[in-house]
């Protein structure tokens, strides 16, 4: 039988499936390896890179080779963007009075009203709303600091620009003051005096005239305060202009005759606001100066009671202006070298106040000049600096804020003293602040104490050469900034690794991580001070330096750390030498109460009997420790290592109403909070 055979017709793509298609291309496709990661793919886009280090762009466009930082940074930049954005929208409707400025209507403003509301932004308005308004007084010439939310500012707000409200600048007039009755016209004056005595402001102006000393004594005494007090201490923030000012003064006075350069409201060219701070001055300078003690202490006592009439002249409560802030920052800084830091504390408190009336924690308006918006930042800056040294000492959470414009800024890449020390004090004062916020994780305070060492470690990378290393001091004033910041950044130090020789954290992973820094910094501290009193004598007159040093001395003490290092016992050694030849011609009842408790107290812990007998072998001196201010080196006498190290003095043992802390404070302020027989007392 004869088969047939059928030829099948040829194919064509024409007459094929399309899914017959699909399947031989598939079929016929090389297995290739993914070249994006999982989210790309999901999302269908390409990808620079692969895994984390990817970066994400539509798979229509060109493939671009990016590096990752770079595009962090334009995302960055795009952010900021879009958040300064919605600011201004935020700010412009707030200034306006919209009562829709919520975060709903924003999502629903589209981009071309973002761009019309940019163009027609009125930065004025912007400044007003963060940082408020300098509202004149008429009465003194002077301004009266309002916040931005407050009524008077959205009165000035409504009747501004070519919106305005009409009528409202007619009803404010040259002042807003007066219709909101905070101008203080009708302030009454709490300085009168009930007993007697000259009431007229033009006869105390003149018993005041008597009391200012020869030319010599004023220009020595201002020469006192600027080469040593100024230099730890800059609570006078132009030391050069106020020179030139001294100068004018005494010329005006040599030329008046009798009374007549006096009136009510100057005294020989001067007002007497600025009187009021050339006593503060002469006070300070006093405290510096090589008189007998007890002639000094007196006549800075006349300057500052001097002083204090000068501002209850000008009722200084309702007519306060910068020099005011500068005269009671320099005031409050004597009162406490006087070994009244509570009373320094609570006049802290009114010079707060006072700065706040006249904005000098907020920045100035646009239109400000650069000296005169520069003078008010660092006289804020001045207030923080003394604030920081009182709140650390007492614990005690400040009120006052750091201010975001001008910050130090490195001078060619390097930070000078006040610089450094801007930085210190914002560090003291989270410190304090910190402390207050309750359950705090002990990650998170390992994480805060290494955040704030990290900060100073950063600073003093960029400290001027003098400032790192004593070495490199050419001059006096390079001195005794060098060891006056030494003695700073190390008692700060201590204070942040508090708790790590806290009772509460004995053998605990901070006390483990922190406890040799604490250490090392109150043995620092101790240096510090020895160092600075090499230099000057002031430094056994300056209430912050000797509080310091003190409180370190006894830490170190009721540690026991001089029975396990040489370098402790070494310094603290010294100290009490130091100390009691200071106090050795003083008569006891007039010693200062802290002063002589701590000097007991060190006697009483046993320093000198307290060696090892390494210690005895070696004559009881160590090697002398060179000192570059780096807050991270470590002293080779302190070794983790150390068998010592890990072994608790006895007094850890204790709670934390007996600590260590609680031991130094009954010491020095008398406060019975501690076993009187802990240190045989």
């Amino acid at each position: 039988m004869e088969q047939s055979t059928t030829t099948a017709p040829p194919l064509s793509i024409e007459n094929t499936p399309q899914s017959d298609v699909d399947e031989i291309l598939r079929r016929k496709r090389k297995a290739r390896e993914h070249k994006a990661c999982y989210p790309c793919r999901q999302r269908k886009t390409g990808s620079i890179g692969s895994g984390n280090n990817s970066v994400d762009v539509p798979s229509t466009s060109s493939l671009v080779t990016l590096p990752r930082t770079d595009w962090e940074r334009l995302c960055s930049k795009l952010e900021t963007v879009e958040q300064s954005l919605s600011d201004l929208r935020s700010d412009i409707r707030r200034v306006a009075g919209d009562p829709a400025s919520n975060g709903e209507r924003e999502e629903k403003t589209p981009p071309a009203e973002s761009r019309s509301e940019k163009g027609t932004e009125d930065p004025l308005a912007r400044h007003v709303t963060s940082q408020g308004i300098h509202a004149h007084n008429d009465l003194t010439g002077g301004v009266t600091h309002l916040g931005g939310s407050s009524v008077p500012a959205l009165v000035m707000a409504l009747g501004r620009g070519p919106d305005g409200r009409p009528g409202v600048q007619e009803l404010m007039g040259r002042s807003i003051l007066p219709m909101f009755g905070l101008d203080n016209e009708s302030a009454t004056y709490p300085f009168v005096d009930l007993w007697g005595g000259p009431q007229g402001t033009l006869s105390r102006a003149n018993e005041l005239c008597k009391t200012i000393p020869s030319d010599v004594d004023c220009l020595e005494f201002f020469r006192y305060y600027r080469d040593t007090a100024h230099i730890i201490y800059s609570g006078l923030v132009d030391i050069e202009q106020f020179e030139s000012e001294i100068a004018a003064f005494l010329t005006a006075r040599a030329n008046a005759k009798s009374e007549q350069g006096v009136t009510e409201e100057t005294i020989y060219g001067q007002s007497i606001h600025w009187v009021g701070l050339l006593f503060a001055v002469l006070a300070s300078g006093c405290q510096c100066s090589s008189m007998s003690r007890k002639e000094r202490e007196l006549t800075s006592q006349v300057f500052v009671c001097c002083s204090f009439e000068c501002l209850r002249l000008i009722n200084y409560f309702a007519h306060s202006n910068l020099d005011d802030i500068q005269n009671l920052l320099v005031l409050g800084n004597v009162i406490s070298n006087n070994f009244n830091a509570g009373v320094a504390w609570s006049l802290m408190g009114l010079v707060i106040r006072l700065s706040q009336s006249l904005g000098l924690h907020r920045s100035c308006p646009p239109n400000t000049p650069k000296q005169k918006s520069t003078k008010r930042a660092k006289i804020w800056w001045a207030v923080i600096w003394q604030d920081s040294l009182l709140s650390i000492t007492y614990d005690r959470a400040s009120t006052t804020s750091t201010i975001s414009h001008h910050k130090p800024v490195p001078q060619d890449g390097v930070l000078s003293y006040v610089d450094c020390m801007y930085h210190v004090s914002t560090v003291g004062l989270d410190i304090v602040r910190e402390r207050a916020s309750p359950d705090q994780s002990t990650r998170h305070q390992m994480q805060r104490i290494t955040m704030h060492k990290e900060k100073l470690e950063r600073m003093m990378d960029q400290a001027a050469d003098h400032l790192r290393d004593s070495r490199k001091c050419q001059t006096f004033q390079q001195q005794l900034q060098h060891w006056a910041l030494y003695l700073h950044v190390s008692y700060i130090l201590s204070e942040l690794c508090r708790p790590a020789i806290s009772p509460g954290y004995h053998r605990h992973e901070i006390t483990i991580a922190f406890r040799e820094t604490c250490i090392e910094s109150l043995a620092n501290t101790v240096e510090a001070f020895l160092g600075l009193q090499n230099i000057t004598p002031f430094a056994n007159r300056s209430w912050s330096s000797v509080h310091r040093a003190l409180s370190s001395a006894l830490l170190l003490g009721i540690l026991g750390e001089p029975a396990r290092h040489e370098r402790a016992r070494r310094l603290l050694g010294r100290l009490i030498s130091i100390m009691e030849g200071v106090t050795s011609h003083i008569d006891p009842a007039e010693l200062s109460a802290p002063i002589s408790r701590s000097i007991n107290a060190l006697r009483k812990l046993n320093v000198q009997e307290s060696m090892t007998p390494r210690m005895a072998a070696n004559g009881g001196d160590g090697p002398t420790p060179t000192t570059n201010g780096s807050v991270s080196s470590v002293s080779g006498d302190f070794k983790p290592d150390d068998v010592s190290f890990i072994i608790p003095s006895p007094l850890m043992t204790m709670d934390e109403d007996n600590s260590p802390y609680s031991l130094m404070d009954s010491i020095l302020w008398g406060v019975n909070r501690s076993s009187p027989h802990a240190l045989g007392m």
